[in-house]
């Protein structure tokens, strides 16, 4: 292992009941309680189960050791909201494409857990782009482990979904490339950001859209654009430098996972600018 950074993410957690203001007990939930500082972290119903951030890691490495990809590996972890969610990844220096030269991408297994049920444990594949550091999100089928804490985490699954983002990875170059040959203009950026990211859903089929994210979006692009040329590959980027660039906001990993998600969703659209 060439590095570990880690943010007290094995603590110890526990089911305890709940009681209403008039002391009885609560018989159809449970709280997920941090023992070392005896803070809630979530309240859930009956049928929860904890998976644990110490339980998730495990089995990812656990997982890693299957596929053959070996310990040169760099690991980092970040707990946030006082524990209450956990956002790992493992990153691979040596997996690399460069769709041009100088501009190196590493293999990176992200690894998500929550307890207070705002994530799933998730695991999923992607690129990191040492430029600036932004994830890449594929545009084709993500790599993903996908559980509730109801489940039981599959190791040998895990495995198979890991060997399947590394084989994606190998063919990113091509698609990146691809998208630096294709040529867009800023009126159809403008759209397709309308039509997806910037999209308002109405109760009315009256079209909206979120003015004061679409000024920031296309303000990224621009810059991409100034840098990489008017093409889907400084879309691109500037989509995934909005993704990752959330540490100014009240939860920023949070905020991160969710314009991840959001990300994936409208990547395909890409294809009809």
């Amino acid at each position: 292992m060439l590095d570990s950074i880690t943010n007290n993410w094995d603590y110890p957690v526990e089911m305890q009941p709940i009681f209403s203001d008039t002391g009885k007990k609560i018989e159809t939930h449970r709280a997920v309680v941090r023992t070392d500082t005896s803070e809630v972290l979530g309240v859930h119903g009956n049928s929860y189960k904890i998976i644990t951030n110490d339980d998730v890691i495990n089995s990812i490495m656990d997982s890693i050791k299957k596929t053959g990809l070996g310990t040169d590996y760099k690991f980092k972890a970040i707990v946030t909201d006082n524990g209450r969610k956990m956002r790992a990844e493992i990153i691979y220096p040596n997996e690399t494409f460069e769709p041009v030269v100088g501009d190196i991408h590493q293999f990176r297994i992200n690894v998500y857990n929550s307890y207070d049920g705002s994530w799933a444990m998730q695991q999923v594949s992607d690129a990191l782009r040492l430029r600036c550091l932004n994830g890449q999100m594929f545009p084709d089928v993500i790599s993903k482990t996908w559980a509730k804490h109801t489940t039981n985490v599959s190791i040998d699954g895990s495995a198979l979904k890991i060997v399947k983002g590394l084989n994606t990875f190998k063919n990113q170059k091509e698609i990146y490339q691809g998208y630096m040959k294709a040529k867009v203009d800023r009126t159809s950026v403008e759209a397709f950001l309308k039509m997806t990211l910037c999209s308002v859903k109405m109760k009315s089929d009256a079209k909206k859209y979120n003015e004061k994210r679409l000024e920031s979006l296309l303000g990224l692009y621009d810059t991409e654009a100034s840098n990489l040329g008017s093409n889907k590959w400084a879309l691109y980027n500037s989509l995934t430098y909005w993704a990752t660039h959330t540490g100014k906001l009240k939860s920023p990993e949070n905020a991160r996972r969710i314009r991840e998600n959001e990300i994936a969703k409208a990547i395909p659209a890409m294809a009809m600018i």
